[in-house]
């Protein structure tokens, strides 16, 4: 099976290079995401992308010269659709100018869909929601999607190999028909081969709706969503299967909502779990930046019966020069003492984050998260990959970035959370250089280090990625390495792993887009292989 395996990756990047070579036009390829830039805002760059999937923080971006792709924007932090960024170098910037983001150089574990609660609905996508609502598109329908068809293999010296195929659907239609209607829809169908049985007996193993919504612009104010729809002025609630109906007037914001929550074992339909809800907001632009806060008031129901009861509060604000601070909280309303309902008031989830940039070259974030744990419906993540998750969701945080040079980078950060069921503290400390243009051989190098102390290990993970355009615009790799050691403290077992990872991806033209990700994790003598395979039609 592992010589069957090897051979058919060289087979497939023999396939390759000899479409690299055959090719003679260059341009950009689709492991370029496109995105723009949609709000300035002191030394603050906010670009937006149809989905932030595969850019972490830390990440470089890119614009487009005569010398090539050029680094440009440093990602300070993202949410789901935007990034908020810092400017390398000398670049000036102007709304809607055209950035990009390199895919491809992102751990296979790390590729993650929808999740049934969100979180902090994080400053730049508040901004960006306000800013584009407040403009008056014209009536141009516009319909454009993506199509794309993965497959996912585990295969092991012990045998039990699992393949794994997923389709999904992402499409947006705006003003069809140059009318007032507008919809969208996010769509995933998974399944493994040779377990048919198990999507028939109950379809919402396999199909996962996370998004499917029409919406009526009633007038420039008013606006109706009917359908599942995340609203990002209440991110936190997650996703809302019913109405929501909205209205702006002036700087202020207000909006209802009815429906139920998706299910919370398979994210299917779910009409037991009602809940209602509204809403109320400003957001006014300063001379250096904006300032935006929301109260919410929310109840949920299951099978009748009161579920919950709270009041969510969610404030951002850049008006100081350089500051950018955001806060979240919720304040449950009800619960349950001896089978006896009581009105009370409870500190359920608090978030809180500050960033500061000293100048365009050092910057510094803080946060206390004391949120819910986000639950994934679907993940790709190895166990490495899975416990730093773990240790680094919860607790205070500090992170640090430097650009001594142009095209250097270096940061670190440091974490600790402490619970009263945990036997000792969780403390993390990160570190990553990053060389966005390695003379010689023109490549992108980064080297990382994760410490961490848990209740149950001591771990430390070393790894070095290297990635290159081998054919400009048409033909990317990246060569990922990792070393991880895991000492649990409660028994004298440990665990040592070698992680080596190889990722192309090929651009045949604008709309069409292939990917290979192989990755191999030597442990206990023994080779666990995995394999991701994508192809992405745009229309």
């Amino acid at each position: 099976m592992i010589k069957q395996l090897i051979t058919g990756i060289g087979m497939f990047c023999l396939f390759f290079l000899t479409l690299a070579v055959s090719e003679t036009s260059a341009q950009e390829s689709t492991n370029l995401k496109e995105g723009k830039v949609s709000y300035i805002t002191g030394e603050n760059i906010y670009v937006r992308f149809a989905s932030t999937e595969q850019i972490e923080n830390g990440d470089t971006l890119f614009v487009q010269n005569e010398n090539g792709l050029v680094p440009a924007l440093l990602v300070n932090h993202r949410s789901s659709i935007s990034c908020l960024c810092a400017v390398i170098g000398d670049h000036k910037f102007s709304v809607d100018d055209v950035i990009y983001s390199r895919l491809g150089n992102t751990p296979l574990q790390q590729i993650k869909e929808a999740q049934q609660q969100l979180p902090e609905q994080d400053v730049n996508e508040q901004v960006l929601t306000t800013v584009e609502q407040e403009k008056v598109a014209s009536r141009i329908q516009e319909i454009n999607g993506r199509l794309s068809m993965s497959s996912y293999s585990n295969f092991s010296d012990e045998g039990d190999d699992v393949h794994r195929f997923r389709y999904t659907l992402s499409a947006k239609a705006t003003n069809l028909a140059q009318s007032k209607l507008s919809a969208e829809t996010y769509i995933s169908f998974t399944h493994k081969l040779n377990e048919w049985d198990v999507v028939k007996e109950d379809l919402n193993n396999a199909l996962k709706v996370y998004s499917l919504a029409l919406r009526y612009d009633i007038n420039e104010s008013a606006t109706v969503w009917a359908g599942r729809k995340i609203n990002p002025r209440i991110a936190n609630v997650g996703a809302i299967d019913g109405l929501q109906f909205e209205y702006k007037f002036k700087n202020m914001f207000a909006g209802i909502v009815g429906g139920s929550r998706p299910d919370y074992q398979d994210y299917g339909y779910n009409l037991d779990l009602f809940e209602y809800g509204a809403y109320v907001g400003h957001s006014t632009k300063t001379e250096n930046g904006f300032v935006q806060s929301s109260l919410a008031f929310f109840e949920q129901r299951n099978t009748g019966n009161v579920d919950r009861r709270f009041v969510y509060l969610q404030h951002t604000n850049s008006a100081i020069k350089n500051l950018t601070l955001f806060s979240s909280l919720e304040l449950d309303l009800y619960k349950l003492e001896n089978d006896e309902p009581t009105n009370t008031v409870s500190l359920t989830s608090l978030y809180l984050s500050a960033r500061y940039r000293f100048s365009r070259r050092f910057s510094a974030f803080a946060s206390y998260d004391n949120r819910k744990n986000v639950i994934y419906y679907e993940t790709f993540r190895n166990y490495a990959d899975e416990v730093l998750q773990q240790a680094s969701r919860q607790g205070v945080r500090l992170r640090l970035n430097y650009r001594p040079v142009n095209g250097f980078i270096v940061g670190t950060s440091a974490g600790t959370r402490f619970r009263d069921a945990d036997p000792r503290p969780t403390k993390t400390l990160n570190g990553f250089a990053t060389w966005t243009k390695v003379p010689a051989i023109n490549a992108s190098l980064s080297v990382t280090a994760n410490l961490m102390q848990t209740s149950y290990l001591d771990g430390q993970v070393y790894g070095a990625r290297l990635s290159k355009d081998l054919v400009s615009g048409k033909l990317y790799t990246m060569l990922h390495y990792r070393w991880v050691d895991f000492q649990y403290v409660n028994t004298l077992t440990n665990l040592q792993q070698h992680i080596g990872e190889i990722d192309l991806s090929y651009q045949f033209n604008k709309k069409l887009y292939l990917s290979a990700n192989y990755e191999a994790t030597f442990q206990d003598q023994q080779l666990f292989n995995r394999v991701y395979l994508n192809l992405r039609i745009k229309f």
